[in-house]
């Protein structure tokens, strides 16, 4: 299988230094002084067990160099989504796989409509990796897991399965679920807490659970994710807001989202993506997403980096 990854920054890096160490053929869409060392030296990647350094067969900032590869990863930030789709159109062809990694849940919808849904997939990852270097990917701590299904949620799909079995021989977890859609809105109603949260109160987990106010809103954006997940049919567990309250409960203290370091560093934020998504599905559904809506007008000014 052929497998193209546009974006190395943690999760596509990972999954291309996997890929290539295990032999599948990878083409990496990178940028950058990123790019430029890992054509010099290769692409590093640290794991806890011990570090590889390997050479995708094709690396280019040049969408159009990939020809048409079996499967498309797409791993740039929500945001961002619209221009990687018009990058590689070009190259997904009748058969090829779009492949959609991105926090919240309107990743795999704008990729069915750019390229129709038989040619989509969704994957949840759950890692904690990211570039601590130009060249270089450090993967921190157990999580690793890549779960990979359709459209619908399925996994039995040719294309998608053929995917999976590529990871699974290359060390990557892809994990059997029934709904791979429930999986992507159950981590959707973590990082709807935790990016509002943080970001918008400039702060870290450790200091959301220890500020009441801060608490109540993070379980009030818990709560409205999921009502609109299951206004829009996804089957959440019962229990889903007191298990991602209680996940929160067990993160460590200085964690935070990415949402929160993109803000600190002036950078475009994907909030139409995350609390936006969610008051925008919301009020379309007559669900009451309140506290989802500050938080994104308090995010507004910030949305296309630091004002001024």
């Amino acid at each position: 299988m052929k497998i193209a990854i546009l974006g190395a920054g943690g999760v596509g890096g990972y999954l291309a230094a996997k890929l290539t160490e295990a032999g599948t053929p990878v083409a990496l869409i990178a940028r950058g002084a990123h790019l430029d060392a890992i054509r010099a030296r290769g692409l590093k990647l640290i794991e806890p067990g011990g570090t590889t350094v390997t050479r995708p067969e094709v690396l280019t900032d040049d969408p159009r160099e990939i020809g048409t590869p079996d499967a498309i990863v797409v791993t740039v930030k929500a945001h961002q989504l619209a221009d990687a789709f018009a990058q590689i159109a070009p190259a997904v062809g009748p058969d090829t796989l779009v492949v959609t990694v991105q926090n919240g849940v309107d990743a795999p919808d704008m990729a069915a409509e750019a390229f129709g849904p038989a040619r989509v997939a969704i994957c949840v990852s759950r890692i904690f990796s990211n570039i601590t270097a130009p060249g270089e990917i450090t993967r921190y701590g157990a999580p690793r897991s890549f779960a990979i299904g359709g459209i619908d949620g399925g996994q039995n799909g040719a294309a998608v399965s053929a995917l999976r079995k590529t990871l699974a021989a290359a060390g990557v977890l892809v994990p059997d679920c029934d709904d791979v859609r429930i999986d992507l809105w159950s981590k959707f109603l973590l990082f709807n807490a935790i990016s509002s949260t943080t970001a918008a109160a400039r702060t870290r987990v450790g200091v959301v659970r220890d500020t009441p106010a801060l608490a109540d809103l993070a379980q009030r954006l818990i709560g409205e994710a999921c009502a609109v997940g299951r206004a829009e049919g996804i089957a959440l567990a019962d229990d889903a807001v007191e298990k991602t309250w209680g996940f929160i409960g067990s993160m460590a203290p200085e964690s935070r989202a990415s949402t929160a370091h993109d803000l600190e560093h002036g950078r475009a934020l994907e909030i139409d993506h995350i609390c936006g998504s969610v008051a925008r599905r919301g009020r379309a559904l007559g669900v009451d997403v309140t506290a989802s809506e500050t938080v994104a007008a308090v995010l507004a000014p910030f949305k296309l980096g630091t004002p001024g």
